[in-house]
């Protein structure tokens, strides 16, 4: 590549990469000094950034963050997986995950099918609700075929994931307590629950340090299942507009296999504890800056578009979930 092209490409990509570090860095600082949930921010940012209509400028580079950049951080959500901390549950965490997770994109697929909304739309939204809220609506959108309607659908299901999981953090707990949970099965119930990893951690932290742990560990439980999810997803969508089958097995999308490839080598201990941290922090990063850039790319007008039917399948999943993982609870734990 010449000299002049790479400073075409440079002056092509350069505002919008700065664009997509900025959303992320100020989200993080943002979160972390108002106690809001940094994905929740990125969109608030993005969708700020992009009321300016500057999409023309910044749009080549923050395609770098809404797609490459995305799967590269769900992949190495991989290296958060620690197998020992995960067998600490044992078998019972293993099935009552999967019943969650399979269960969710069940009745998320079902209700949203039932609802009128286009099945990619209702999967991405199911997927949110089932494993690890913005993430897995990221992950899921990058199985489902690239399009602005399954963008918008995506960085709306991130803000309502974001508002049900807070308040599912807030009233979880003393509902947790009327029904008679002890600290451990309380713990399991918000990690088999709660969408998002912050606030299931808030909602442990607030009933006893063993709720706490116990309540990361099942949350561990659930995000175990996001690569064979993202496949699964993916493979229900192998089909055409008019209902025909499509010839042929895809293959695992390359972040999926990455994301597993991770998690096996940091099963084996082949992660040293300062990579695993730079890999958790690099993935925060990207994730916050997909969904930024998402959210810039749509503009504030994307929120006057949010289909009404789209906010009661995320509720009615969100309930859904909730009921399977305290059925669970008192059955396993």
């Amino acid at each position: 590549m010449t000299v002049a092209a790479l400073r075409l490409s440079a002056g092509r990509l350069g505002p919008g990469l700065v664009a997509g570090v900025l959303l992320a860095v100020l989200a993080k600082l943002l979160a972390a000094s108002l106690h809001a949930p940094a994905p929740l921010i990125a969109v608030v940012l993005g969708m700020m950034l992009g009321a300016l209509g500057l999409q023309a400028q910044l749009g080549a580079g923050l395609d770098v963050f809404a797609k490459p950049g995305l799967r590269l951080g769900v992949a190495m959500m991989g290296a958060q997986i620690s197998w020992a901390e995960f067998a600490a549950l044992g078998g019972p965490a293993v099935l009552a995950s999967g019943v969650v997770v399979l269960g969710g994109l069940a009745i998320g697929a079902a209700a949203g099918v039932a609802l009128g909304l286009p099945f990619a739309e209702a999967l991405i939204a199911a997927a949110a609700c089932s494993i690890c809220g913005a993430s897995a609506a990221l992950a899921a959108s990058q199985a489902a075929p690239a399009s602005p309607a399954n963008q918008r659908t995506t960085a709306l299901v991130i803000v309502g994931v974001n508002l049900l999981s807070t308040v599912a953090m807030l009233a979880y707990p003393p509902l947790a307590h009327a029904l008679g949970l002890t600290a451990h099965q309380a713990g399991v119930f918000f990690g088999l629950s709660i969408h998002d990893v912050a606030q299931v951690a808030g909602a442990g932290a607030s009933v006893s340090p063993e709720a706490a742990s116990t309540a990361a560990l099942a949350k561990l439980a659930r995000i175990v299942w996001l690569g064979p999810a993202v496949m699964l997803i993916g493979f229900m969508l192998m089909r055409s507009k008019e209902g025909g089958v499509v010839s042929g097995i895809k293959a695992p999308p390359l972040f999926v296999l990455g994301f597993a490839a991770l998690a096996a080598a940091r099963g084996l201990n082949l992660i040293p504890a300062a990579a695993v941290s730079m890999l958790t922090a690099c993935s925060s990063f990207l994730l916050l800056a997909g969904v930024g850039a998402i959210s810039a790319k749509l503009g504030p007008k994307a929120l006057l578009e949010v289909k009404p039917k789209l906010a009661v399948m995320l509720g009615t999943v969100t309930v859904a979930v909730a009921v399977l993982a305290y059925a669970l609870t008192r059955i396993f734990f």
